[in-house]
């Protein structure tokens, strides 16, 4: 009687160490590595998508939505991304011959030395339609691109995946879905492990 008992006390503690926090599924890049420090210039190219009707192709809402990770500043640059070169640049008009088939965007992920990241720019695949909150005629089976960017900066600052259905470094989004544009908690804490 006494085993059980204190059987059903271990498991009972085990149930309630468990259910204390929320469970957390985020997936760091492997290996793990940060930039030296932050924040992480990430600035916007300024030859916008000319699927965006919003002024900018894009580019002004993309700039203000990569912010909301914290640890990122933005700003439109007349520069075009040089792969292996900082800064990480988002690029709306090019594929950079990386991103093809079903992606949206991809983000080059492998330049680092040790644990540090060097670069990490940004490609939109162009077959694609996308939209932005400055557009008047808002969304019509099109992708949201600040969504999209939040997620793929998530990338740019060492985050991989979520399993998490829902947050922002989930692997897919839907048309129209602008919930990307903000960050759920397993994103923050992805991003609080790593900064």
């Amino acid at each position: 009687m006494k085993k059980q008992t204190i059987l059903a006390l271990a498991i009972a503690t085990i149930i309630v160490a468990a259910s204390a926090d929320p469970a957390m599924a985020y997936v760091l890049l492997s290996p793990r590595r940060t930039w030296a420090s932050t924040p992480v210039n990430v600035p916007v190219y300024s030859a916008g998508n000319n699927s965006i009707n919003d002024g900018s192709g894009g580019v002004n809402a993309v700039v203000n939505a990569i912010k909301t990770w914290g640890v990122v500043n933005s700003s439109v640059t007349n520069q075009a991304a040089v792969q292996g070169q900082a800064p990480a640049t988002i690029t709306l008009n090019s594929n950079g011959h990386i991103c093809n088939g079903s992606c949206l965007a991809a983000t080059l992920t492998g330049y680092y030395s040790g644990n540090t990241i060097n670069d990490a720019d940004v490609y939109t695949n162009t077959k694609y339609k996308y939209y932005s909150s400055g557009e008047a005629d808002g969304c019509s089976s099109e992708y949201d691109i600040e969504g999209i960017m939040v997620h793929e900066v998530g990338h740019v600052i060492g985050i991989g995946h979520s399993n998490v259905s829902g947050a922002t470094m989930y692997p897919s989004v839907a048309a129209c879905n602008a919930g990307n544009r903000s960050l759920e908690a397993d994103d923050i804490a992805a991003k609080n492990d790593l900064y």
